[in-house]
C-alpha cells in the first residue's frame, strides 16, 4: 500500500487519482487506435468518446451516492476528487453515454467492439491505483497470497470497526487481494480480445461478451469483496441480482448472434 505519490506543503498527489487519470488516458489511446484500424469515422467516433466519458462519470458519481450520500458529491467535484468511483457505476453511465451521443448524432452502429478493448487494459490500470491506494480490499482468508493493510487504512479501519480486530492491531487480518484479482483478470481479458477480435460474425459482439465476462467474474468476486459486506438478508448482494440479470441477458444476445445454430431453409 503506498496512496500517496508525492507531497509537498503545496500539492498531494495521490496513488488512486493518477492511476485513475492514467487509465482514462490509456483506455482513450486504445479506443482511438482501434476505431482507426476498423476505418470507423472520426468525427462520429470522437462524439462517441465524449459521451462516454461524460456518462461514466457521471455513472461513477451516482453510483456512489448510495455509499456516499447527495451531501459529498458537489464537494468531490469542486475538489476533483476521483477517491471512491465505482467501476460498475462507470461502465454503466459510459453505456448509457453512448447510446444518447449514438442517439443525437444519428449512428446507427455499434460501436462497443473498441471499448471491448480499451475498457480491460485501462480497468486494470485503475486498479493498480485502488492497490496501491488501500480501497476495494477484500474478505479475511488464509490463503499463501493473502496481503495485510496497515493502520489506518480502510481495511484496517473497517475491521476495528466490527470488532474483527483488538484497537492494539498495527495492520488489518489478511485479506483476498481483490484488486490484484482484476488486474489479472482484466488483462487476460484485454490479451483475449486482441488476439480475437477480427473472428467474430456480427458487430458487438466483442463487447457483450465483455459484459458477459466482466460481469460473471465480479458477480463472483462480490463474494470475497470485504468493503461491501454481504446482505442481512438474502445470499447475494442487490448489486449481483444486477449483474446476474446484464450477464443472463448478453448471453443470450451473444449466443443467438455468435453461436446458435443456423436454421436450414
Amino acid at each position: 500500500m503506498h496512496p500517496i505519490l508525492y507531497q509537498s506543503d503545496s500539492i498531494i498527489i495521490d496513488s488512486y487519482s493518477v492511476f485513475f487519470l492514467l487509465a482514462w488516458i490509456v483506455s482513450g489511446v486504445v479506443f482511438y487506435r482501434e476505431f482507426r484500424r476498423m476505418d470507423w469515422e472520426l468525427e462520429e467516433m470522437l462524439f462517441v468518446m465524449a459521451g462516454c466519458i461524460i456518462g461514466a462519470v457521471f455513472g461513477s458519481y451516482l453510483f456512489n451516492v448510495f455509499f456516499a450520500g447527495w451531501e459529498e458529491i458537489p464537494q468531490k467535484v469542486r475538489m476533483f476528487d476521483f477517491a471512491g468511483k465505482t467501476v460498475l457505476g462507470g461502465i454503466t453511465g459510459g453505456f448509457i453515454g453512448v447510446e444518447i451521443t449514438k442517439k443525437k448524432i444519428g449512428y446507427p452502429h455499434s460501436t462497443g467492439d473498441a471499448f471491448a478493448l480499451a475498457i480491460p487494459l485501462g480497468h486494470a490500470i485503475g486498479r493498480v491505483g485502488c492497490f496501491l491506494g488501500g480501497c476495494c480490499f477484500g474478505t479475511e482468508c488464509s490463503l499463501p497470497w493473502a496481503v495485510v493493510y496497515p493502520e489506518g487504512s480502510v481495511a484496517h479501519l473497517t475491521q476495528l470497526t466490527l470488532g474483527m480486530i483488538p484497537e492494539t492491531a498495527t495492520v488489518s487480518l489478511p485479506v483476498h487481494p481483490t484488486p490484484i484479482y482484476e488486474i489479472i483478470f482484466n488483462l487476460g481479458l484485454f490479451a483475449y480480445f486482441l488476439a480475437k477480435r477480427d473472428s467474430f460474425k456480427v458487430r458487438g459482439s466483442m463487447f457483450r461478451l465483455y459484459l458477459v465476462l466482466y460481469g460473471g467474474f465480479r458477480l463472483l468476486e462480490e463474494f470475497v469483496r470485504g468493503d461491501s459486506p454481504m446482505p442481512d438478508a438474502g445470499f447475494i448482494k442487490p448489486v449481483q441480482w444486477l449483474l446476474l440479470i446484464a450477464v443472463l441477458y448478453f448471453a443470450r444476445v451473444f449466443y443467438n448472434n455468435e453461436l446458435k445454430p443456423k436454421e436450414a431453409s
